[in-house]
């Protein structure tokens, strides 16, 4: 299983690996975290929770890349996984939604709060990362404006019109579109 999460604070390798460890259930020692400065040949390729970490600007400092080998009892979906980690490591994280809008994400915090985040990413060669608006308040994001995200919800409606007339029932996520990997389009379970 593959994850992406994206955090606000930035995070070491080793922060990185203490926190997956915790989420997974495994020993810190069978998670491998590695940056662009880590010599490939020296990972643990055989490791049952994998990250690549990158460092992002913007609101956003911390990009991860994880993979999750069979072996691993009962992984969480990603936005349980983003859940986890928020609490883990001490910081807001996002996660993509499920809605065709690369803008639209999840974001948790630490402190439970759940909500719908825009993020926006720059036309840069080093693109910057910008969190436009949120659906609830978030401490760690006080510059952030705090409004209904209307093209989540045009989404969803569009998506549950075209399940209607093609003869489907909307699912149980209110007609949203499952991979099976993202959280449905209400609020993650």
């Amino acid at each position: 299983m593959t994850y992406n999460l994206i955090t606000v604070d930035p995070l070491g390798n080793e922060d990185v690996a203490k926190a997956l460890a915790r989420c997974f259930g495994v020993p810190v020692r069978d998670v491998d975290v590695a940056d662009e400065q880590t010599d490939q040949t020296l990972r643990s390729w055989d490791a049952a929770v994998l990250c690549d970490r990158a460092e992002v600007r913007g609101d956003v400092t911390t990009s991860l890349d994880v993979h999750v080998q069979d072996r691993v009892p009962s992984p969480p979906d990603e936005a349980g996984l983003a859940r986890a980690f928020a609490r883990a490591a001490r910081t807001v994280v996002l996660c993509p939604a499920i809605e065709e809008l690369p803008s639209a994400y999840w974001l948790m915090t630490d402190q439970g709060t759940v909500t719908r985040a825009r993020l926006l990413l720059s036309d840069d060669e080093e693109p910057v990362y910008t969190v436009d608006a949120v659906e609830a308040a978030v401490p760690r994001l006080p510059h952030v404006p705090v409004r209904q995200l209307p093209e989540i919800v045009r989404e969803q409606s569009r998506e549950t019109s075209l399940s209607t007339r093609a003869g489907r029932a909307p699912s149980s996520t209110g007609g949203c579109r499952g991979t099976g990997r993202r959280p449905g389009c209400g609020r993650p379970g």
